[in-house]
C-alpha cells in the first residue's frame, strides 16, 4: 500500500470532504419541486445523488414534466443554498490545518465540485482557503458528472497532474467508485451522510480517515 506522502497532487471534492455542508441540501430538490405544484417520488433524493445540476434539472423537465429551463431550474435549486454557503457553512474539523500542511510540503491541489462556483467562490474566500488551491473545477464548468469516472481523467488533465502521482479525497461512495475505476489513489472521508455506505467505503478506498486528523 502506498502512502499518502508519496502523491504530489491532490483533488479534493468539497461537500462533505472539506466542508460540512450535506444537511444543506437535505430535500433540497424535493422542496423546490413541491414549490413549483408537483408531488416527486419518494425515492429523488436517491435519484439526485450521483447527478450534476444539469443533470437533475433535465430529469425534472423530461421525467417530472416541469416547464422551465434547465438553468432556471438550477438557479431556483441553488438560490436558497447560496446564503448558507456565502455565511454560514463551515470547515470540517482539522480541514484548515491539512491543506495548510500540504501547501507547506508543496503540494498542488484542486477542487472537483458538483456545486456552483458563483455560490463556492465567497465560500472559499470565507473560510480563507482560496489560494491554496490552484483551480476550482465545477461539473457545470466542464459539462461532467460525478457519475462518470471519467470526470476524474478530464480534473487530471486540466491540472497536467500525473495519475500515478495524484490522490483523491471523496466522501460519497460513488465518488470513490468512480474515482478509484479512473485509477486514482483515493482516500474516503467520514461524513454522516454515508453512514449506511461505510463499510463499503473502508472496503474500497485506499485508505479511510474519520478526521484529517489522522493526517496530521
Amino acid at each position: 500500500m502506498r502512502d499518502l506522502k508519496e502523491f504530489e497532487n491532490y483533488i479534493f471534492d468539497l461537500d462533505g470532504t472539506l466542508i460540512d455542508s450535506m444537511s444543506v441540501w437535505d430535500n433540497i430538490g424535493y422542496d423546490f419541486l413541491l414549490s413549483k405544484g408537483i408531488n416527486p417520488l419518494d425515492d429523488l433524493n436517491d435519484r439526485l445523488k450521483t447527478m450534476s445540476f444539469e443533470e437533475a434539472a433535465e430529469y425534472f423537465i423530461k421525467e417530472l414534466k416541469l416547464d422551465m429551463s434547465v438553468p432556471d431550474i438550477i438557479k431556483g435549486v441553488t438560490e436558497t443554498a447560496a446564503d448558507k454557503y456565502r455565511y454560514n457553512i463551515p470547515l470540517k474539523p482539522y480541514v484548515f490545518d491539512f491543506i495548510k500542511k500540504s501547501a507547506d510540503e508543496n503540494k498542488r491541489m484542486c477542487i472537483l465540485t458538483a456545486s456552483e462556483e458563483y455560490y463556492v467562490v465567497p465560500l472559499l474566500k470565507r473560510l480563507n482557503i482560496e489560494n491554496y488551491f490552484e483551480k476550482l473545477i465545477t461539473c457545470t464548468n466542464i459539462s461532467m458528472s460525478k457519475s462518470s469516472f471519467e470526470i476524474y481523467k478530464k480534473t487530471a488533465d486540466i491540472m497536467g497532474f500525473e495519475k500515478e502521482k495524484t490522490a483523491v479525497f471523496e466522501d460519497a461512495y460513488h465518488g470513490i467508485v468512480n474515482s478509484k475505476k479512473a485509477g486514482f489513489y483515493t482516500v474516503g472521508v467520514y461524513d454522516s451522510k454515508e453512514e449506511e455506505n461505510i463499510g463499503k467505503i473502508k472496503k474500497i478506498s485506499d485508505i479511510f480517515i474519520m478526521s484529517f486528523k489522522e493526517l496530521l
